[in-house]
């Protein structure tokens, strides 16, 4: 029998981990080829790799592979190559297989890497089966249809088939994980849920958009048993694989059997999905079904990317109808429910206007609480990683090592790198650093609600755009390099400024939370909180500078203080002339009424209030995802 080893690391999860994904790809590959007899009489499958272990004591615990096939991410690549290397270097009749995102669709890998013998390009299923078959028989791979590998004449490239159906056995339901749940009883394991593949949109910068696959989908019984078995197995968190969860309408269903599985047992705890960017009647129907349960901590994605039309038909979005999306938000303020947006910085054809015009048209639909803005990555099989297309946009990238926030200060033996897009011929590297910074600190003084109920009234009452309150911040501490809040401004441009170069992708730490790693807004808001007095001061005089009246500033300055949730602080009472309460909450679910003049207290709760800094920077600013958990959430007047 032939020995065979399956490879699907994840980035954190090192020995000792006590969380880790069950490898659902490497799982899913073996339970398909499992299905052949070939394969059951010539193979024997070993131990799933999954944990980011010492190269040098996986070999060393290898039993004389026939084949290793690695699944290969951003975050796994680099892992990979040295582990096969390794593998091959004690093993040189090892069949070593590359397969996943990261490999490109040419022949670079093989070119690069003269320790890989095969290449599967797209899904794997049938290649896998195909493949390991041919192996044992000795047929010839040329007849192996989607893969690469070196021949008597070079390189070869066997012909492309996609795959048309998902009628593939589950990992989960067929036994293969049972034994690594026994095997580590002290790891808490999260699982990946597929439901469909494929999607239909074409989106330049995402490697589906390049297939021409349908969206497909998996048997409606299978998914409620995975469900069962993820539930009975007390799987804590579940990645749904989906594209676009919510594009059907049994996906309503699928979310009620995730929501009664949680009811029955506890479990899973918690659930994160990439939503449909195109159902949104379903998906607002599944986010109902999630805030019943407390399934889902950031809740709906409306996934904009961009909202310069020129960005847009550079990457071959739809035009979007604003006004829906203003209606869309208000509907989930006004229901208390759960939606970000999301942008990407370093698309072609966005200058630093267009994109911080994108921010502040985000807050002017009704994004108060949550966005995100992620680097633009270079996937390989991405149109926009083509060469023709990198040549035409003026695309120039830097390899930037991959941090992961949240987690203790780990330095791993083998670092792992995104390909990132840090200029174009529309936006120069010093305008990719200051939009960087733009990013940051809109997202920590308007997402994170610090100066929030100030530019909300600058934008409403005296005509000041969003964009043109941060912009004129930036500016103003680069002129006032002495502040405390200026000095926090400085650290973060100085990390921009070395992401761009490639140099170092440092890791932020805010002393009482210990050896934590941060995100650069959650580093100003830690800080800022921890200063807050100090903050305030520095900020008084840029904005004085809007010439607000100064009662009302000065209520809005108390108020702004007062709402704002802080580590051991339970119940604080203002007494304000103006109504700011109201007229924050009304612009919030796109109901404008003026700024009402009403002596009134203002009795300000947190419900759930944070016993120290470690756990207000897990539960507040990490869990409550930079918005949602920023504010006392119980106010009543007196």
């Amino acid at each position: 029998m032939k020995n065979v080893y399956f490879v699907q690391v994840d980035v954190s999860a090192c020995m000792g981990a006590q969380n880790a994904y069950l490898p659902y790809t490497a799982g899913i590959l073996v339970a398909s080829a499992w299905q052949s007899e070939t394969v059951k009489q010539n193979y024997c499958f070993k131990e799933f790799i999954f944990l980011r272990e010492s190269v040098d004591g996986v070999v060393a615990r290898m039993d004389n592979p026939f084949m290793a096939a690695f699944s290969t991410y951003s975050w796994s690549t680099e892992y990979n190559k040295l582990l096969a290397k390794a593998i091959k270097e004690k093993f040189p009749e090892c069949i070593i297989v590359f397969g996943g995102h990261n490999v490109p669709d040419d022949f670079s890998f093989l070119e690069e890497c003269d320790y890989i013998d095969i290449l599967c390009h797209g899904e794997g299923e049938d290649t896998v089966r195909t493949l390991m078959e041919a192996l044992a028989t000795g047929d010839p791979l040329d007849e192996v249809y989607n893969i690469s590998f070196r021949s008597e004449n070079g390189y070869k490239r066997t012909e492309t088939k996609c795959q048309t159906t998902l009628d593939y056995p589950s990992p989960y339901l067929e036994g293969w994980f049972d034994g690594l749940i026994e095997q580590y009883p002290e790891i808490s394991f999260n699982a990946i849920l597929e439901t469909s593949r494929g999607c239909p949109h074409k989106c330049a910068y995402c490697d589906w958009g390049m297939q021409s696959v349908k969206p497909r989908l998996f048997p409606f019984d299978r998914i409620q048993k995975e469900i069962q078995w993820m539930s009975d197995n007390k799987i804590a968190f579940i990645w749904g694989a989906d594209g676009n969860f919510g594009m059907f309408d049994r996906d309503i269903e699928i979310a009620k059997a995730l929501a009664d599985a949680k009811r029955k047992t506890g479990y899973p705890e918690r659930m994160r999905m990439n939503y449909s960017k195109t159902n949104f009647k379903v998906v607002f129907e599944i986010i109902k079904i999630f805030k019943e349960v407390d399934f889902d901590r950031v809740g709906a994605t409306l996934s904009f990317q961009s909202l310069s039309p020129t960005v847009l038909d550079n990457i071959d979005r739809k035009n979007m109808d604003f006004d829906f999306y203003r209606n869309l938000l208000a509907a989930y303020n006004k229901e208390n429910m759960k939606a970000y947006s999301e942008l990407i910085l370093g698309l072609p054809g966005e200058t630093y206007e267009s994109f911080t015009q994108g921010i502040g048209k985000l807050f002017e639909l009704g994004q108060h609480f949550v966005f995100e803005v992620y680097s633009c990555i270079l996937l390989p099989n991405a149109r926009i990683g083509q060469k023709e297309f990198v040549k035409k946009h003026g695309i120039k990238t830097v390899d930037l090592e991959i941090i992961r926030s949240h987690f203790a200060n780990q330095a791993f033996e083998i670092p792992e790198y995104n390909t990132i897009i840090v200029e174009t011929d529309t936006m120069s590297r010093e305008m990719w650093i200051r939009s960087t910074v733009f990013y940051y600190v809109a997202k920590a003084l308007h997402g994170n609600g610090l100066l929030r109920a100030f530019d909300i009234y600058l934008r409403n009452e005296k005509g000041v755009p969003y964009e043109k309150f941060y912009d004129g911040m930036l500016d103003y501490f680069e002129a006032n390099p002495d502040l405390f809040a200026s000095k926090l401004y400085f650290e973060i441009k100085e990390h921009a400024t070395e992401q761009s170069l490639g140099i170092v992708n440092k890791k932020l730490f805010f002393e009482p939370c210990g050896d934590m790693v941060w995100d650069d807004n959650e580093y100003l808001v830690l800080h800022m909180i921890s200063r807050l007095d100090e903050f305030y001061e520095d900020m008084i005089p840029y904005l004085k500078s809007f010439d607000i009246d100064e009662d009302i500033f000065n209520d809005l300055l108390r108020y702004q203080k007062a709402i704002l949730r802080k580590p051991a602080e339970t119940e604080c009472r203002e007494e304000l002339d103006y109504d700011i309460h109201s007229y924050l909450t009304g612009i919030y679910v796109d109901n404008y009424k003026p700024l009402e003049k009403k002596a009134h207290t203002l009795v300000m709760k947190d419900s759930s209030t944070a016993p120290d800094w470690f756990n207000y920077g897990k539960f507040v600013v990490w869990y409550g995802r930079m918005g949602w958990a920023s504010y006392k959430d119980d106010v009543t007047e007196e």
